[in-house]
């Protein structure tokens, strides 16, 4: 062996032995989705959450000026499933016991480290469990369907969600839910980024009409069409990634979902012309929130709540997903880093988790009866009253 690579290996070794043993220690590659299983020896299961038409069964009257329910929002939380992920779980649940009920939980993807192994799903089941009394909604990321290079990852989310709707299944990961006074759209934003088969390579400009793709944008316009743009009644669209981010990782990823068009129509287009008012995204395991002005006048709120970065391999990675301060420059640095149709758009960085202040969190939603919408983030924080540093309330429509 050279004497060179022997001294590497000597470095590395002694760079890994100084490590402390904490959640953010060195993660090798080798086993990198620890502690989900590599396995599959138990079928998929159907998740045994209520649904949240039954919890929602006896909701406030949309007319009056109370809160109609609270719901949780995270995502990404598969790269926290070693403790946590389960810690968040449990203070959910104090916030479910100690201040009302959660109505449900959306969760923005990312749920398991690989759907290919039908082990993990039972994995997940049973860190959901303090909370298996709470619906549970699911906007598919790209580790449940392996970017869509797996069918078999597909047919395993589409079995463990089959509660979601219907007409869920393994080439139809998107669905509505109407609950009074807010109508949710969960997309399936792995068709739009990674393509049916999952060999895209770059950034889709416009959607093929034959595509699976092109039925879901079908939908969702019928769906838009249908709520009308109602000022009072808010829309939220929950999606796995990001139209627009701050971190450098992935960056080509937002550029696909903001750039894409059909018929010339840029998607983010299509949603602000159907009334869109907020979209709940992940992707990119931080926190930050957005606010997009069109030239018309019309308001898009983007909150991702996605976590925080872990480290990898002596620490590679971790920098570029970090989200940065871009505030007063949002317009520059978006068209810098490849953003197409910006002339028609303000964009404004609202709040950041930057360096020195990275947690994982959970966004907590209050749905007012009038339509108005609030937002507080929970970052968890041992030495906080109930185990958690509240961001503050502030009010997204």
């Amino acid at each position: 062996m050279p004497r060179s690579t022997l001294l590497s290996i000597v470095v590395v070794a002694a760079a890994a032995s100084a490590l402390p043993s904490t959640a953010d220690a060195i993660r090798w590659p080798w086993n990198k989705d620890e502690p989900w299983p590599p396995s599959s020896v138990r079928p998929v299961v159907r998740l045994a959450h209520p649904t949240v038409e039954s919890k929602l069964a006896a909701s406030a009257d949309p007319r009056s000026g109370e809160r109609a329910y609270r719901f949780v929002a995270y995502g990404d939380q598969r790269a926290l499933a070693d403790g946590e992920w389960q810690e968040m779980i449990t203070r959910i649940r104090g916030l479910d016991e100690d201040e009302g009920a959660v109505a449900f939980i959306v969760d923005t993807g990312d749920v398991v480290a690989n759907g290919r192994h039908t082990d993990q799903f039972a994995f997940l089941a049973k860190i959901l469990e303090p909370v298996r009394h709470v619906p549970y909604l699911v906007c598919v990321g790209n580790h449940e369907v392996r970017n869509n290079r797996a069918p078999e990852a597909r047919e395993h989310s589409a079995a463990f969600f089959a509660y979601l709707d219907p007409d869920f299944g393994p080439d139809r990961m998107y669905y509505r839910k109407d609950l009074a006074p807010v109508t949710f759209l969960f997309l399936d934003t792995n068709d739009l980024v990674y393509g049916e088969a999952g060999d895209r390579t770059t950034c889709l400009r416009e959607i093929d009409p034959r595509s699976r793709e092109a039925a879901q944008v079908t939908w969702i316009e019928a769906q838009l069409d249908a709520i009308g743009d109602d000022p009072v009644r808010p829309t939220v669209v929950v999606m796995h990634h990001p139209p627009v981010q701050s971190s450098e990782k992935h960056l080509e990823t937002a550029r696909s979902v903001w750039n894409v068009s059909r018929d010339g129509r840029q998607l983010v287009d299509l949603l602000a012309d159907g009334g869109v008012d907020v979209i709940v995204t992940g992707h990119t395991h931080t926190y930050e929130r957005f606010r997009l002005v069109r030239e018309d006048g019309h308001e898009i709120v983007v909150v991702n709540i996605s976590g925080r970065p872990r480290d990898s391999v002596l620490w590679f990675g971790r920098g570029a997903r970090r989200a940065r301060d871009i505030r007063q420059r949002e317009d520059a640095w978006l068209e810098d880093h490849g953003w197409l149709g910006l002339d028609r758009w303000d964009v404004i960085q609202e709040d950041v988790m930057l360096k020195g202040d990275e947690s994982n969190q959970f966004g907590v939603f209050d749905v007012e009866g009038d339509g108005r919408l609030f937002l507080e983030v929970h970052f968890l924080a041992e030495d906080e009253p109930g185990g958690t540093r509240r961001g503050g309330r502030v009010r997204i429509h």
